[in-house]
């Protein structure tokens, strides 16, 4: 039994198949450090898998995160990763059970996810950086909202909700066109058990008046959902970019939220209207809601959208 503290060229043996680490793409002549990116729950490492060649993603869970609800989590995102976004569900879990011989090798290893590697910016990369915003148009924002609500779409309508709806847990496709989601393990389905630790929403994003469970319920991505498609929508325009601080990687400062009369409101609010007057009021609904499931479904936006824009 071994601590968990892989290098570059370390092999990773997985079922039948072996998995190479890989180096750091700006170091790689560097033998100790391998290419890895923490998150506040887990570290996800970049692997290849020696018979495909193929890269994938390892993610490994901090000790507080780790438990027997990630392989029901894992079953739910399987049957469901056909799904417009949820690419990265076609994933395994490493229990004692199915891989001993990676666990008894390394402890730390349980309950570890092993998932495709998707090469692509996330929508809060794109915001903070100030090229490819200003570079960001009009067409791309109704390509990438309509993706952006047809996936959420599919969510709600199955029950379904990721419960942490955030620019950077959204991938953006080279062409902006598609969407794929992260962190998909804190995923809200009927019969799932609770996780260890539920969301409440990551800052920018946050309703004012959230349930005891957070944002892990049927109505979790409604609010979250419509402040991320207003970020899409409106980010082309620099009257909206103007009123927010660089370096930012979300529209609305934390204290900003369902707050009314400020610059940045009154900007958005216009863009919106020159878009569509059903817009602004999904977006005025969702603002002035004291709850979750006073927001508007996701499918209405998705509606809207699709009646606008295509």
């Amino acid at each position: 039994m071994s601590r968990f503290q892989p290098f570059p060229g370390m092999f990773l043996r997985i079922g039948s198949s072996y998995f190479e680490f890989m180096p750091h793409p700006l170091m790689p002549d560097d033998k100790e450090t391998v290419f890895a990116l923490e998150g506040g729950e887990a570290l996800v490492y970049q692997v290849r898998n020696l018979d495909t060649q193929e890269r994938c993603a390892l993610k490994v869970f901090k000790a507080s995160y780790r438990g027997p609800h990630l392989v029901r989590v894992t079953e739910v995102l399987q049957r469901h990763a056909h799904l417009p976004g949820l690419y990265l569900g076609y994933r395994i879990c490493l229990t004692r059970t199915h891989y001993p011989e990676a666990v008894e090798a390394f402890p730390e290893l349980e309950y570890a996810m092993l998932m495709p590697w998707v090469e692509a910016r996330t929508w809060a990369g794109l915001m903070l950086d100030q090229a490819a915003s200003v570079d960001y148009t009009f067409e791309q924002a109704r390509h990438i909202a309509l993706a952006m609500s047809q996936v959420l779409w599919n969510l709600e309508i199955r029950g379904l909700a990721h419960a942490d709806i955030a620019g950077a847990n959204v991938l953006l496709t080279p062409q902006l066109g598609g969407i794929q989601l992260l962190d998909l393990e804190g995923l809200y389905a009927p019969g799932l058990p609770q996780p260890k630790k539920v969301s409440w929403g990551s800052p920018g994003y946050q309703h004012r008046n959230l349930p005891r469970q957070g944002q892990w319920c049927p109505q979790g991505d409604r609010f979250a959902g419509a402040v991320l498609l207003t970020e899409m929508l409106t980010w082309w325009e620099p009257r909206v970019r103007a009123h927010v601080a660089d370096q930012a990687e979300t529209l609305f400062h934390p204290h900003e939220l369902q707050q009314t009369q400020t610059p940045l409101w009154r900007a958005v609010r216009e863009v919106l209207l020159s878009l569509s007057r059903d817009l602004l009021y999904l977006f005025d609904q969702a603002w002035a809601s004291s709850s979750l499931a006073e927001c508007p479904e996701l499918a209405t936006w998705a509606m809207t959208l699709y009646s606008i824009f295509v």
